[in-house]
């Protein structure tokens, strides 16, 4: 007996169901493959997103303790504007350190803070404060005296809310006077601008076209330019032919460049006495130096003394140590018109936020993370008559 086997169809419907079941597992393939790659570029978004959201809250954050420490700053220029006009020890918020600078407050100087000195520790009247080596004081109702800040080499330490500050007062008359500049004594500012590397060609141009800048003729100095150069510029323009507003206006003048300007812009001035007059006490390495007749040694073995031994208060002292110096009789009368050791009028107020990030991603940038102002002495206090936000 022959055996049959499936029937025809049979085999046909076996072959049709394992089509399908190829095809079905084949289609599951690709579902997963298209679920793996929306995962992947889900992913990339997310972290894309999660990316910017981090820069953004970053940006948030540095924008927020900049604008703290600048408010910061400020206060801190204030209170020093107030302490130098005589004012109290406190101003909202504003707490000078016991600390001034890195000197240590010690016997006989009074300590100035959130908390008021015991009786015992009270100061007497007569008994004066040196703050960071150097101050003044005024009588107050005749028992006791209140401290004036000055200019001195080393800051003040001011406290403005969590923000320490360090807060610098420059004298005016440490710095070159661009209005005190020339014909007799325009040497000392080539010789100024030879020290922070610029070409001597380049230095006489630059004088020259200073001189040219403020007189009232037509007359061109050797290396000079008047009207006839700067209406040839592509922004034309003319001389001033009066006295220099401010520094800023320096790179008006021919040859002065954003580099040039920013390496001097610390060292010159327009306020105070038109006059080459240097107050020794204040002044840089450069610039004392850039005077005829003294060498960098000089300058530093003056610089040097007024460190360890404090400012030079009267003329007489300035010419012992000169004399010290081998600098006497003629030698040291030459230089003598150069020379001072009277305060000017106008002091630049500088707060730098110490505790601040801001400071320390901007060290590599040629001006340091600060507020300033100069201020200008009148008869009663000091009066702003600049504000230069940084």
């Amino acid at each position: 007996m022959v055996r049959k086997g499936p029937p025809k169809s049979h085999k046909i419907n076996t072959v049709k169901k394992w089509y399908r079941e190829r095809n079905c597992c084949s289609n599951n393939g690709y579902v997963l493959i298209f679920v793996l790659w929306s995962l992947t570029i889900l992913s990339a978004v997310a972290l894309s997103f999660s990316k910017d959201t981090k820069i953004s809250i970053l940006l948030s954050t540095v924008h927020a303790e900049r604008v703290g420490d600048s408010y910061a700053m400020r206060g801190a220029v204030l209170y020093a504007l107030n302490r130098m006009s005589g004012g109290g020890d406190t101003l909202s918020g504003a707490l000078p350190q016991n600390q001034i600078g890195s000197k240590v407050v010690g016997e006989g100087d009074v300590v100035t803070g959130a908390e008021p000195p015991k009786d015992d520790e009270k100061k007497q009247p007569g008994v004066t404060e040196r703050t960071a080596g150097y101050s003044e004081t005024k009588e107050s109702d005749g028992t006791e005296e209140v401290v004036l800040w000055v200019p001195n080499r080393e800051p003040y330490s001011v406290k403005v809310g969590n923000v320490d500050c360090d807060v610098y007062l420059y004298d005016e008359n440490g710095k070159l006077n661009l209005n005190g500049v020339n014909s007799d004594n325009r040497e000392v500012f080539v010789t100024f601008l030879g020290k922070k590397g610029i070409d001597v060609l380049d230095a006489d141009t630059i004088v020259d076209s200073m001189l040219d800048w403020v007189d009232p003729d037509d007359l061109t100095h050797i290396n000079g330019a008047e009207d006839k150069y700067y209406e040839s510029l592509p922004e034309p323009y003319k001389t001033k032919d009066a006295s220099f507003s401010s520094i800023e206006e320096l790179m008006l003048v021919r040859d002065v460049t954003p580099e040039i300007f920013e390496s001097i812009r610390d060292e010159i001035t327009v306020y105070g006495d038109n006059q080459i007059a240097i107050n020794v006490n204040f002044t840089s390495k450069e610039i004392i130096s850039s005077i005829p007749g003294l060498s960098d040694g000089i300058a530093d073995d003056l610089i040097s003394y007024i460190g360890e031994s404090g400012p030079i208060k009267e003329v007489d002292d300035l010419r012992d140590l000169f004399w010290s110096l081998g600098i006497i009789g003629d030698s040291f009368e030459k230089i003598r018109p150069y020379l001072t050791v009277d305060q000017s009028s106008f002091v630049t107020i500088r707060a730098i936020a110490t505790s601040s990030n801001q400071r320390t991603n901007n060290q590599g940038s040629s001006n340091d993370y600060g507020y300033r102002i100069i201020a200008g002495k009148r008869d009663v206090g000091f009066e702003i008559v600049a504000v230069f936000p940084e």
